[in-house]
Parts: structure tokens; sequence; C-alpha cells
């Protein structure tokens, strides 16, 4: 069994690590505040690449204060960014939490995985004040989406991507020097399909997301395989060669 490569994730439960680590799913897990920070740290062997970011759920200055200096040595910051959909923070608040990380990304060279929801279009034009390597996870809108495509940002693309007209659209639209498959961790999974999936699944659900984008592209399942694999590894460049 090779390794198949989730864009996407969380730390999760020990029982998901686990999982992941025996079938091979290399996977960018991102800690969204200073706790899993702490949690992430523990976390060792090559099925694991880190990223730290302060989630926009969680955003606020002295919760940014505390994430700081995790931000400050990890080398990937996400996922950070804007959200008025799922989300009670002031947006006044997530903007100047957002604009320091944007900031803090820019002047250390770090790539960074963007969360963004119902703030698409403000959040693509942020960006372009701090030009770099950015992935956005999961888009889910059908508007906006030329914003990221025009500044060459990577993509994941969402388990529910054969039922999403907004998530098959990324995979329709962007080149696939660009795309990756994630699932957002066991827990996004399960709410996304609105099935009784077990976690032993997991892994399947990767596949049939690989095998929607090979359909989409019009190339066989091994290519689409292959060069999702090198899409990840170059965005994640150094954090993976440290961690693998």
């Amino acid at each position: 069994m090779g390794r198949i490569y989730d864009g996407h994730a969380h730390p999760g439960t020990e029982e998901e690590r686990e999982y992941r680590r025996q079938e091979k799913i290399v996977t960018m897990i991102c800690a969204g505040d200073e706790a899993e920070a702490r949690e992430l740290e523990s976390l060792t062997g090559s099925w694991i690449v880190k990223a730290c970011g302060l989630h926009p759920w969680k955003a606020d200055l002295a919760a940014f204060e505390a994430m700081e200096p995790w931000l400050e040595r990890t080398e990937i910051i996400g996922e950070i960014g804007l959200d008025s959909v799922w989300c009670q923070v002031d947006m006044d608040v997530q903007r100047e939490v957002f604009r320091r990380q944007l900031s803090l990304a820019s002047r250390r060279g770090c790539p960074v995985v963007l969360h963004v929801k119902g703030m698409e279009e403000e959040a693509g034009e942020m960006i372009r004040q701090y030009p770099g390597r950015y992935l956005v996870h999961w888009y889910s809108d059908m508007k906006w989406l030329e914003l990221y495509l025009e500044q060459d940002c990577y993509f994941t693309v969402g388990p529910d991507v054969a039922a999403n007209p907004a998530v098959r659209q990324v995979a329709e639209r962007a080149d696939l020097s660009r795309l990756m498959v994630e699932t957002d961790g066991f827990s996004a999974v399960q709410w996304a399909l609105g099935e009784d999936i077990s976690l032993s699944g997991l892994r399947g659900v990767l596949e049939n997301s690989l095998r929607q984008i090979a359909a989409i592209k019009g190339v066989d399942e091994a290519e689409a395989a292959g060069r999702i694999e090198e899409n990840f590894l170059r965005f994640a460049g150094k954090a993976f060669r440290r961690e693998g």
C-alpha cells in the first residue's frame, strides 16, 4: 500500500492519528490555537507535516499573543482567515488577527493555509498585499474563485466534490498542478457526507476525491495521484523534509 496525501486536517484523536500512520496517509495537520500547537509539538513521524495558525473561530488579540511564539517557529502558517458564516468572533478582530498573521508569514517567507467562508472576496483581496504561497482549504463558494486562481493559489478539494458544485468547480477550474485532496479530519468527513462513515473508510474518502479529480481532468488515477503528491511536497517545502 502506497502513500496518499491529505492536504488538510487537524490533530484529531489518538486513534485517528494511529490510523493515518498505519495507512500511510501523509497529512498536513493544522493547529488552530495554542493548546493544539502544544499537542502538535509532541507528534512525530513521516506521516505528519505540521502547521500552526490562529483559526478565525478562535481569533482574539490575547489568543494571538499566546500563539505568536508558535507562529515564529512553524514552517507553515495556517489555517488562518476570515469567517462570517460559522463564526461569531467580531469581524474587525478577525481582520486584525488575519493581517498580523499574513504579515508574519510574509516576513518569514512561510506558506499559508487559508480558511475563507462568507468573506471570500475580502480575503482574496487582502492576500494581494502579502504575496506568497497560499493553499485555500475546501473552497466552497460559487463566486470569487478567480481572485485566488489569478494569484496562483493551491487548493485542497473537499470530500464532497462529487455532490457540491462549488467544490467541483475548484477541481474543474484550477490547474492540476495546484490541486490536492483533503479530509479536514474524520469528524468533518462525517459532517460533509452525511453518512455513518467509519474511521477505516478515511483513506477511501481521499481515494474517491482523487478519482473525481482524475475524471474531471481527463487523466488516469495514477497520474492524478502523482501530480497531487508533487503539489503537496512543493507546497509543504522544508516542513515536509524536516518531518519526513
